[in-house]
């Protein structure tokens, strides 16, 4: 059945660049602009754009094989952390003018220094940590202003126009106009006017593009799917996952499956947006204050803050289930599994976790065989019934 978004030359444009992921960058580097990458959603995009740089998030296929890093880093450690440090000794990123990790890749921080320090990564690009901690408490406000502020001054070494109150804010109005359209998107998943795998394009696209080029492709989009039918088939579903949602292989199976997910908890995803940074007043603090308390991280303590997003979103009528995503690599959802399952199941809301690592064959048909049998057993309205 062809879609709407099937003929859209602005979606294939957005979804080139959600495969080929360095492209742009690449493009801008050879056009003789700095490019900073980006490993974590945690490092803010308003500072590298102020100063003349092009922002990249930086990626890695979490099923590669890394033999050389696999020498150095712990077995125990997550996939991603192996993989991003395989690529990076490959020389993946040396054409990136600075690397700047965020708080919740500190092992990988600290892997790579070491390596650097011992003569082992010549490809390795100029790297930094943004150590800014996601703890609630306001004792903590201090230590996050430094760090910020700091990150200001590096990005000042590497751009090619000082980093201000005028820069800064351009900056942050281009990114908030990014954000409304990825809110409106939003809207449209749960009408269903696309699925998931259109939308999970839409949005990663963004965070390897420039936002004024990505914007206006976003925006044809949306005129795209504004006129199409609402109402795609699947159990509507919100996803959480212990590993980054950065690719479709999950959602593909789940599709397969019957489910249709209409939000998810991750930052490639529905939490990329969030809310706006303010206009108003010092604009470099209300970036900080966007980034500490409205960015999606692990590290947001305590949990109930971490958890409120999913929460209620999981609580919204149009929601018939909840699915948790925790395979083997898993670190921290497991955790909380338990405790999470029995609040949804006690508000009667149907809810799974997923133990099987659907990027194996074997995996991916047992999650595709249990999701059938949990949206089986699922009592949902009649068609008469949906539509009043």
């Amino acid at each position: 059945m062809t879609r709407p978004l099937d003929t859209s030359d602005a979606f294939h444009r957005l979804a080139d660049c959600y495969r080929q992921r360095l492209a742009c960058a690449r493009s801008a580097h050879a056009g003789g602009r700095p490019v900073v990458g980006r490993i974590g959603h945690q490092v803010p995009i308003e500072p590298i754009l102020a100063a003349g740089c092009m922002p990249v998030l930086v990626s890695a296929d979490l099923q590669i094989a890394t033999p050389v890093a696999d020498q150095y880093i712990d077995p125990e450690l997550p996939p991603e952390t192996r993989a991003l440090c395989e690529v990076a000794l490959q020389g993946e990123f040396e054409f990136l003018d600075l690397l700047i990790l965020s708080r919740p890749y500190d092992k990988l921080y600290y892997f790579m220094k070491e390596l650097h320090r011992l003569g082992r990564a010549p490809k390795f690009p100029p790297f930094v940590i943004h150590d800014l901690m996601h703890s609630q408490r306001d004792a903590v406000r201090a230590y996050n202003q430094g760090r910020f502020h700091a990150l200001l001054d590096r990005l000042g070494r590497v751009g090619t126009r000082p980093i201000d109150e005028t820069s800064l804010g351009e900056a942050i109005g281009l990114t908030n106009q990014v954000r409304a359209l990825q809110r409106r998107l939003g809207d449209l998943r749960f009408q269903g006017r696309l699925d998931a795998v259109e939308a999970l394009q839409i949005i990663g696209a963004g965070f390897f593009m420039h936002p004024a080029d990505y914007l206006a492709d976003m925006q044809a989009s949306l005129r795209t799917l504004q006129d199409a039918q609402a109402g795609a088939p699947g159990l509507r579903t919100v996803l959480a996952s212990s590993e980054p949602l950065q690719d479709l292989t999950l959602y593909e199976a789940l599709a397969e499956a019957g489910i249709q997910v209409v939000a998810e908890d991750d930052a490639w995803g529905s939490r990329a947006a969030g809310q706006d940074i303010a206009m108003q007043g010092d604009p470099a603090a209300s970036i900080l204050d966007k980034l500490w308390r409205d960015t999606h991280s692990s590290g947001v303590w305590p949990p109930q803050a971490r958890e409120a997003w999913l929460l209620a979103q999981a609580a919204r009528p149009e929601v018939e289930a909840v699915v948790l995503y925790v395979p083997p690599s898993d670190r921290l959802l497991g955790w909380d599994t338990p405790r999470l399952l029995r609040t949804w199941r006690e508000a009667g809301k149907p809810a799974i976790a997923l133990f099987h690592d659907v990027h194996r064959p074997q995996g991916r048909q047992a999650l595709i065989q249990e999701v059938q049998a949990f949206v089986a057993s699922v009592p949902r309205p009649t068609h008469q019934e949906a539509g009043r």
